[in-house]
């Protein structure tokens, strides 16, 4: 049974993280904190910051989308529009924030670094928005129980924490973007409910199988992002793009008309039939007695 909803779940995430943003940029602890992360990174997790990282990919946060296509119509656009408004927050950060990449202020030997070559922003993608964005859509859309919720948040965080081990991103960026795919979570959630939006129609199918091309894409090619420099993350987004794939596709013939029919043809047959054969009637030998 679903829990309730509890306002604090909506409201102390992206509260925290404002709260976590004003500190930093009014201390001016921004460089010296993403140094002492940086720093901590490889003694902590090494090769886990990579995959955790990846699972705020743009191109895999649309692939975890695609499974919701037939259950959950409402988070499959939801979530659509919460990415899109992620990605425009982390853009306009670019702009508002106008922060140097790690690497034109630190020397090579300062910090760990696992970016892509020649990358020279702050914000090189926008990946703590979109884990964001997902884990508010699934949190305040899907999740079941407080324990699912707790764990979309940290992996969320995690995620976040992760371009900063990486080298990629400074604290601010990460908090900036975060707040954003949060923002986005609840707007796409609010317009989708609103206008009761469903994945059955037309538009529904065509965006599905724009994201299965997607997924399948990733099966066969690196991520053009700062991963693609780590070649061991790569299995885990095969792994990932596979599941997508395999299940959305499932959920894409499932919702079909034709197959929803023949499917509930299927089990009337059954029920007639029964546990003992023909017209469920248990056949029984005669005894005497």
């Amino acid at each position: 049974m679903r829990a309730p909803l509890h306002p604090a779940w909506v409201w102390l995430p992206p509260c925290a993280m404002l709260a976590a943003l004003s500190l930093i940029l009014a201390s001016g602890g921004n460089r010296a904190l993403f140094l002492r992360l940086n720093h901590a990174g490889p003694a902590i997790g090494g090769l886990a910051w990579p995959h955790l990282s990846l699972l705020g990919d743009g191109a895999i946060a649309l692939a975890f989308v695609l499974p919701c296509i037939r259950r959950a119509p409402r988070c499959f656009w939801a979530a659509l529009a919460a990415l899109a408004i992620a990605g425009l927050w982390a853009a306009a950060g670019r702009q508002l924030l106008g922060l140097p990449s790690p690497r034109a202020v630190f020397d090579a030997g300062a910090f760990s670094y696992a970016g892509a070559a020649g990358s020279q922003s702050a914000f090189l993608s926008a990946h703590a928005a979109a884990a964001s964005a997902l884990a508010g859509v699934g949190l305040m859309g899907l999740a079941g129980n407080n324990m699912v919720r707790a764990a979309l948040l940290l992996l969320a965080a995690l995620a976040g924490l992760s371009r900063v081990m990486l080298g990629v991103q400074w604290p601010v960026g990460v908090l900036w973007d975060w707040l954003g795919g949060w923002l986005g979570a609840w707007t796409g959630l609010a317009v989708a409910g609103r206008w009761g939006w469903r994945t059955s129609g037309r538009a529904g199918l065509l965006a599905g199988v724009v994201l299965a091309g997607l997924s399948a894409g990733l099966l066969v090619r690196p991520l053009d992002s700062s991963l693609a420099a780590i070649p061991a993350a790569v299995p885990l987004q095969r792994l990932i793009a596979g599941a997508c794939l395999v299940w959305g596709v499932w959920e894409m013939v499932a919702m079909q008309p034709r197959f929803s029919t023949w499917r509930l043809q299927r089990w009337r047959r059954w029920r007639r039939a029964g546990p003992g054969g023909k017209g469920g009637v248990i056949k029984r030998r005669a005894t005497d007695g």
